[in-house]
């Protein structure tokens, strides 16, 4: 399914060793709860944990875990449901054709239509999540990707909108669980909502993650990093617009559909695991404190 191979992969990355994929094969088939994982997807964890071994395999594992309890992002994966293609027209995510000069692939995410109704919290990740994956099988692995998040049109009703368990579920499975390298997140057209967001999510992002966010008052701040060339025109860029971007980006994923399919069913199988699984907290007074916290943070 993969566009690219392990020979690809050993010529990006100097620090990819033969060794290194083996152990951690051997180590995956040392635990009969875990489904088999190709080798190049192997390769994408152990450059998203920048060649740990240990960190490798406890991703991998979470990883694998979370697709099978977070039911809400990963089953029901097809790229022609109406729930996706609804997503797609009132969420844009799109990856530039050109990568920044340290070779990071610049992804962007914009609220396309500011209607609250047409806002799924769920089916969003569900395409965000779709749309790396298969931009992976294209391209394997990259240096890293930079998050540019244009919020100009993100309001209160949809943060508002956004479940308890979805966020938590969502915060654990992006900062934890995770098969590719950020390495910057952007926030553009900002407004004074957001930093309430950002302030009231301080609490649940870890500091390595915190230290990656930057705010941008102005375009020509995110330029000093992002080249305004190689931006959307509506950007003032000279790439193709957000629209056909998105476009691009949906039909890739569409071209995946079969590997969408078949991926739902890659689940661990809990009653095979040899170590007992720490339980995710399903404290209630968890979930009274988020919304009293987002009451607090937005009056």
């Amino acid at each position: 399914m993969f566009k690219v191979t392990l020979e690809d992969e050993f010529k990006k990355n100097p620090e990819l060793k033969a060794e290194d994929i083996q152990d951690v094969q051997a180590w995956i088939k040392s635990q009969p709860h875990l489904p088999p994982v190709p080798d190049l997807v192997v390769v994408l964890f152990l450059q998203a944990c920048r060649w740990d071994l240990d960190l490798t395999k406890k991703t991998i594992d979470l990883y694998y875990t979370c697709r099978t309890e977070y039911t809400e992002f990963f089953s029901d994966r097809d790229p022609l449901s109406e729930e996706i293609l609804e997503t797609a027209r009132a969420q844009q995510v799109v990856y530039l054709p050109e990568r920044d000069p340290e070779g990071n692939q610049i992804i962007i995410t914009r609220t396309s239509d500011p209607d609250t109704k047409k806002y799924n919290f769920a089916a969003l990740f569900k395409y965000i999540t779709m749309s790396t994956e298969a931009f992976q099988l294209d391209n394997g692995t990259v240096p890293g990707m930079v998050m540019v998040c244009d919020v100009g049109n993100f309001r209160a009703s949809h943060f508002w909108s956004i479940p308890f368990k979805q966020g938590k579920n969502n915060m654990r499975y992006s900062q934890e669980a995770s098969s590719f390298r950020i390495v910057a997140v952007h926030h553009i057209n900002i407004h004074p909502l957001i930093h309430k967001v950002l302030q009231f999510l301080k609490p649940f992002l870890k500091a390595e993650v915190q230290e990656m966010i930057t705010l941008h008052s102005n375009l020509e701040t995110l330029f000093q990093t992002v080249p305004k060339e190689i931006m959307p025109k509506d950007y003032g860029g000279e790439a193709p617009t957000m629209e056909e971007l998105n476009e691009q980006n949906l039909q890739r994923i569409q071209k995946y559909r079969q590997y969408f399919l078949d991926e739902q069913k890659v689940v661990v199988d809990e009653s095979k695991r040899l170590s007992k699984k720490a339980k995710q907290s399903e404290d209630p007074e968890e979930e009274k404190g988020w919304w009293l916290l987002k009451k607090l943070s937005f009056k």
